[in-house]
């Protein structure tokens, strides 16, 4: 188990490294490579501007930048603070940034109740990562119905990163085995019903 949790540790910090891949996927198919060249091409000034101007794209990409130090020095609070402006705009991925870096402390005060709100808001939108983080929190807290709950719903969200269903799979399999059949019947009921509320 210990082994599985640093494995999954080690999984979801790598997924902060691709989140602008995420995000384009994310576009209507027809905007895809034009977000792509527009986005990746543009100066840090004219990514800076457009993101000030409140382009959520651009707060997005300019987050990015900010994360992994490219083309501007590395600076997480100034990551932070774009991201969760891109995040409050509806796009998910950022959503899901700024849940881990809340949950993590990462260029922010640490705050595990604000992160599950916006890892909340990502897992509405059907980013199954986002919903594996819910379940890691259920977990955390021994509320395993819960964390059962959200592992269900990161097998069947919208965006599917198939190493997350893998992991969730196996996480779920873990945990069925210390809870009863009426306990796994009630985390599926509260899982579709989080479908049918979205």
């Amino acid at each position: 188990m210990k082994k599985l949790l640093i494995t999954t540790t080690l999984f979801l910090s790598s997924i902060a490294s691709h989140v602008h891949a995420e995000y384009i996927a994310q576009q209507p198919k027809q905007s895809v490579a034009a977000m792509a060249a527009q986005y990746s091409t543009m100066s840090i000034t004219d990514l800076q501007k457009a993101a000030k101007a409140g382009q959520p794209a651009a707060q997005f990409y300019l987050a990015t930048h900010y994360q992994r130090g490219t083309h501007i020095q590395k600076d997480l609070k100034q990551s932070f603070t774009w991201f969760k402006a891109a995040a409050d705009q509806g796009i998910s991925a950022a959503q899901l940034n700024v849940g881990r870096m809340l949950a993590e402390g990462t260029g922010t005060h640490k705050n595990e109740s604000l992160a599950r709100q916006y890892f909340e808001k990502a897992a509405s939108r059907g980013d199954n990562r986002a919903s594996f983080n819910l379940a890691m929190m259920e977990e955390k807290k021994k509320n395993y119905v819960g964390a059962y709950q959200w592992y269900e719903l990161s097998t069947r969200d919208g965006m599917l990163d198939n190493k997350v269903i893998n992991m969730s799979e196996t996480k779920k399999t873990a945990l069925a085995a210390n809870l009863t059949p009426e306990q796994i019947r009630t985390a599926r009921e509260r899982a579709d019903q989080w479908i049918q509320s979205q």
